[in-house]
């Protein structure tokens, strides 16, 4: 394993525990429909780093911090929860 792909699997693992915190390790389909910004925010470091493990297992660039959950820009000017999302992940993406 390449030390990038160390650094990706370690990050991923701190984000993953992260998550797990935030959210109690319960599922996050069942939290009261309750709106759970830092559990959002967790969890689009661990999908971040894990597009970032795949690109990187691949030998292909990993994603870019800065574009990284662009698909989902409709929605971040009106769901703190989708914001949270992509924060999460470009920063996760941004200190590898």
């Amino acid at each position: 394993m390449t030390d990038r792909a160390e650094r990706i699997a370690a990050a991923r693992a701190a984000a993953f525990d992260a998550l797990a915190a935030a959210t109690g390790d319960a599922s996050l389909c069942t939290l009261s429909r309750e709106r759970l910004p830092a559990a959002k925010y967790h969890e689009g470091a661990v999908a971040a780093l894990g597009d970032a493990q795949r690109a990187e297992r691949a030998e292909l660039p990993i994603p870019d911090a800065h574009t990284w959950g662009s698909q989902w820009a409709r929605h971040i000017e009106h769901d703190a929860s989708w914001k949270a999302y992509v924060v999460g992940g470009r920063e996760a993406l941004a200190a590898l």
